[in-house]
């Protein structure tokens, strides 16, 4: 694996694509920076990216039919919370892929793909990872359901200034041991792990299986609950009939076309 890190960058992933079309990657590469001017979340939202994180993109060059990416963003989540709880931190996984510490939102993740279309043909895995590690103030659209992985400690002041250089040489070694061992997960998640073991964990590590759900299709809003994760990591929901009926039916949602959020509602 080959690492390359910035200060400051507009996005990884951005910076990842513009290595590809110069050439420059041939061989698996991890991009990070410790900070991003405009880091990029599904679905186009913004990414909040201050220097208390970890921001990094792996790319793997690959020749596989396109096909085959269809359970990389699942496997990837699987990934990133192997790689925290092998650090001591309890996590879970809300579909499809957001990784929760103590019931907040602690890392984003956004997978992409370089295709040839012509030939059908997969040619770069891009993999965009954002974590929270210390960061504790928020933009006030997300200040309610983002989290971090260490809740004030070691960053505990009220002025960064003030920061002594054993704490910031703490954050940076964790920071880099970390990064180092969410990319060799990746490797094996991605490329190695059957498709029995990488189910088995993310249902073990799902936060919405057998929980009321409110999701978001074609503009329309549904409930249902969430019953069951099928192999190609779509979620299965048990959806009640809107006309009063008794009658279930059951929907397969599938990644990048609905929201999703837990119900709180009885």
């Amino acid at each position: 694996m080959i690492y390359i890190t910035y200060d400051t960058i507009d996005s990884t992933n951005n910076e990842a694509k513009r290595l590809i079309n110069d050439g420059k990657i041939t061989e698996p590469t991890c991009i990070s920076s410790k900070v991003q001017t405009a880091g990029r979340g599904r679905q186009g939202k913004f990414f909040f990216s201050p220097d208390t994180g970890l921001y990094m993109t792996v790319v793997f060059p690959v020749n596989c039919d396109i096909a085959s990416q269809v359970t990389m963003t699942t496997r990837t989540a699987c990934a990133v919370a192997y790689a925290i709880e092998n650090n001591g931190i309890e996590c879970g996984i809300k579909w499809v892929n957001d990784i929760y510490v103590r019931g907040k939102k602690c890392c984003g993740i956004l997978c992409e793909a370089v295709n040839d279309y012509e030939f059908g043909k997969m040619k770069y895995i891009v993999i965009g990872i954002g974590i929270n590690i210390y960061t504790k103030d928020w933009p006030q659209d997300i200040k309610d359901i983002a989290g971090s992985l260490f809740e004030g400690e070691p960053l505990e002041t009220d002025n960064t200034d003030e920061l002594s250089n054993a704490i910031i040489d703490r954050f940076e070694i964790f920071r880099k041991k970390l990064m180092k061992e969410i990319s060799e997960e990746l490797s094996k998640w991605l490329f190695v792990r059957s498709s029995e073991e990488f189910l088995e964990y993310y249902k073990k590590h799902s936060t919405v299986l057998g929980k009321k759900i409110v999701f978001i299709e074609n503009g329309i809003s549904k409930e249902g609950i969430a019953r069951e994760i099928n192999e190609t990591g779509g979620l299965v929901v048990e959806v009640k009939n809107t006309d009063g009926s008794d009658i279930v039916t059951y929907q397969t949602l599938s990644s990048g076309e609905i929201s999703l959020k837990l119900s709180y509602t009885p």
